[in-house]
């Protein structure tokens, strides 16, 4: 698995280690973990938008901005990060619970901890794929909600990629809208005419000729796909009235 995390600890010493660990579990365990390090809140705040990172491990005790502060902006900015505090002082534990964190971990970090901790961040993730769709943009992997995702179309003006249209933002990946549709015509994603997948769940109302997704796009259904189409639709209002 495929993993993008940072570290903010302001001891040069503790990062160290923690990185040695997380190499020695990435070589054992044959997993790819990319690791940026930090040693102050405001580092991380500033240049944490231009990553996304996926997981973070942050100290409590630091001078500027502690980690119980810098977890609870971090979690304004990303309700999905997973938060793992490192600290000496298992007090703050109680505090630690209004940001949600994975998990508490003590310091020394030492391999143990760190393999406990990373099994059981990929088994959460693995649980959680059902839900995400990866979309790899020019290689930069996004990790979407499939229940972010409308509409996927096929681009006329080059047949190896597509446009994944989501509720705040359009992704362009390579692909083929077939292979698309493998892969995702289990989680509610159908055909309405040539060249688009559209989710189930964003459709607000539909007729013989046009849909209407939840954000207002429409989208055409063809004469062929019309009836099949509508009957899928009832079923899937049924099922979650």
């Amino acid at each position: 698995m495929n993993l993008n995390i940072a570290i903010c600890d302001d001891d040069t010493n503790d990062i160290a280690i923690m990185k040695k660990n997380i190499l020695q579990y990435t070589i054992e365990t044959d997993n790819n973990i990319v690791v940026s390090s930090y040693f102050s809140a405001s580092d991380i705040l500033s240049d944490y938008k231009n990553h996304l990172y996926q997981i973070v491990l942050l100290d409590i005790e630091m001078p500027d901005i502690n980690g119980m502060e810098l977890a609870r902006q971090l979690r304004d900015m990303d309700d999905d990060l997973l938060i793992i505090f490192t600290t000496s002082y298992p007090e703050y534990m109680h505090e630690s619970f209004e940001v949600q964190p994975f998990q508490f971990i003590t310091k020394p970090v030492d391999y143990t901890a760190i393999y406990k901790l990373f099994n059981n961040i990929i088994k959460k993730l693995y649980r959680n794929s059902k839900s995400i769709v990866i979309i790899d943009t020019d290689g930069e992997k996004n990790f979407v909600p499939l229940s972010d995702l409308l509409y996927i179309s096929s681009m006329k003006e080059n047949k190896l990629h597509l446009r994944y249209q989501l509720t705040d933002r359009a992704l362009i990946s390579k692909g083929t809208l077939s292979e698309a549709e493998k892969r995702l015509s289990s989680h509610g994603f159908v055909s309405p005419s040539r060249g688009f997948l559209v989710n189930l769940h964003q459709i607000r109302s539909i007729t013989s000729t046009r849909l209407l997704l939840n954000n207002g796009f429409e989208l055409p259904i063809s004469r062929r796909r019309s009836k099949e189409l509508q009957n899928i639709y009832s079923q899937h209002i049924i099922n979650i009235l």
